[in-house]
């Protein structure tokens, strides 16, 4: 089986590229990303057009073999396809490009450099067993939809079919059994965001796990709809979609258990703190097979004021292509306002691109993160890496990306009270395990320098494995992983 999602009438197109899958020709979706890590504090304004760039995705869902065929709307010397992991040489004859993909995922293709790069999602062929027929079911056919914010009701299915776009939201408030699935796009565009609306609900010192308080605060701080927002739900899904162009967190899934989300593609994230997904205090979550690009970061574990009282743990990250173009990768925090993170894993994952840092377990409140894993993650470094650089000016863009030499750090592990701390009490990291990760990309690079920041007595990283770090295929000696600790760090392994 075989099937393109073509942009419907009416969609904006990007002529990169004449494509075609499997013989077939189509028209590459449009996206809007960042051109380069230059970030700011929110100034009052979002941020400037000449700081971003075009880009482009394709995606089709299949259960065979998928021939890609690219010819190219410029000349160019060099072309990559991530995730390196995944092995693929295109073969090449002046502007035309091709290659097979034998396993569904996430893809992109460079043109000499990350600038307006293709993106590819090569989706698994499903109905995710659906019936569009079903009372309980909403189905949006190939085509636009303005719907605005849609709120989902218990147990509905909302089916968002590929080649279909719903620009606006989608939410669910204390809801048991919801589905938001299928190979569309919800589009965030249409959203602003101005000085006196919120990214999230912030400085609440009531319990937002309750229903009647949580709206109240929403409205109260006028808080953003971004992509999607699952709010105390129970037993939910959000499989397949591509999130595109939030003014805000692409996703937040806060205080939900059992939840299930798959093959979510973000994209198109140009905005100011444009993260992918943001689980806020849930339990028993499984993020898999997704791909993240975004400005900002991209999986993220945060524990934040009003939800508190509920801890984080049983959350498995897997299987995910990971593209930052500012901040972190794989992160924990800055916010980790809950007693306990723990029993979370991060495993099999590509991390194609970042700008600051790949795995970051930031502890900027009173957590005790413990018992977790980070295994089998593969981190690309390519040359001449731009400098991430925070804008201090508004008034004028001088932008260097080569002002200084920069290689984006491997694993940070801060303890701190900072900025976007809220408890103001020093949390402490122990039992974590990193293993077989995997450093790849150019062959000039240097080995990056992994970091624990202890903050005070009692209030450091303790019982800490890094154990078995390639670098472009060789395994490293101890002495050759770069490891920074401070005084109040213990028991770093490194083997």
């Amino acid at each position: 089986m075989f099937k393109i999602h073509h942009p419907p009438k009416g969609e904006a197109t990007v002529a990169d590229f004449q494509i075609a899958i499997n013989g077939i020709p189509t028209e590459a979706w449009f996206c809007r990303v960042s051109a380069y890590p230059y970030n700011t504090p929110w100034p009052g304004c979002q941020r400037p057009l000449d700081q971003t760039e075009i880009a482009s995705f394709v995606s089709f869902e299949a259960d065979e073999a998928v021939t890609v065929t690219l010819t190219s709307a410029k000349d160019f010397s060099e072309v990559i396809v991530r995730p390196l992991s995944r092995k693929i040489v295109p073969q090449v004859s002046g502007r035309k490009i091709e290659f097979t993909i034998t396993k569904m995922g996430q893809y992109t293709v460079e043109l000499d450099g990350y600038h307006c790069a293709l993106h590819i999602f090569a989706n698994p062929a499903t109905d995710f067993g659906v019936d569009k027929t079903a009372p309980n079911v909403t189905y949006l056919a190939p085509g636009i939809h303005e719907l605005g914010d849609v709120e989902l009701t218990e147990g509905q299915t909302l089916f968002i079919d590929g080649g279909a776009v719903l620009y606006g939201s989608v939410t669910a408030i204390h809801k048991n059994n919801v589905r938001i699935v299928g190979y569309g796009v919800i589009d965030g565009s249409r959203e602003v965001r101005t000085d006196t609306t919120g990214l999230l609900v912030y400085h609440y010192t009531k319990d937002l796990r309750d229903e009647a308080t949580l709206r109240e605060a929403l409205a109260e701080q006028d808080v953003l709809n971004g992509c999607v927002r699952l709010y105390s739900c129970r037993n939910s899904e959000v499989s397949g979609v591509i999130l595109r162009d939030s003014a805000s967190f692409a996703a937040i899934i806060a205080d939900c258990e059992f939840c299930e989300c798959t093959w979510v593609k973000t994209i198109g994230m140009w905005r100011y703190n444009s993260d992918g997904i943001d689980l806020f205090n849930s339990r028993y979550v499984r993020v898999a097979d997704c791909f993240l690009r975004d400005f900002d970061d991209c999986m993220v574990i945060k524990g934040i004021k009003g939800w508190d009282k509920a801890n984080q743990h049983h959350i498995l990250v897997e299987g995910c292509t990971i593209w930052c173009d500012w901040g972190r990768g794989l992160e924990l925090g800055a916010e980790t306002c809950a007693d306990e993170y723990h029993d979370i894993i991060w495993i099999d994952c590509d991390l194609i691109h970042g700008t600051h840092i790949h795995i970051d377990l930031q502890n900027g409140d009173r957590a005790h993160i413990h018992d977790m894993l980070v295994k089998n993650i593969r981190c690309e470094y390519s040359p001449n890496e731009p400098f991430p650089e925070i804008q201090h000016d508004m008034s004028v863009n001088d932008y260097d990306p080569h002002k200084y030499p920069w290689q984006t750090i491997l694993i940070d592990s801060p303890i701190f009270d900072g900025p976007w701390s809220e408890d103001r009490i020093l949390g402490q990291t122990s039992r974590v395990r990193f293993e077989d990760i995997q450093i790849l990309g150019h062959k000039n690079e240097t080995v990056p320098e992994c970091r624990f920041r202890g903050a005070a007595e009692g209030h450091g990283n303790e019982a800490i494995v890094i154990e078995n770090v390639s670098f472009h295929g060789r395994r490293l000696a101890p002495e050759e992983i770069i490891v920074q600790k401070g005084e109040f760090d213990r028991n770093i392994l490194v083997r």
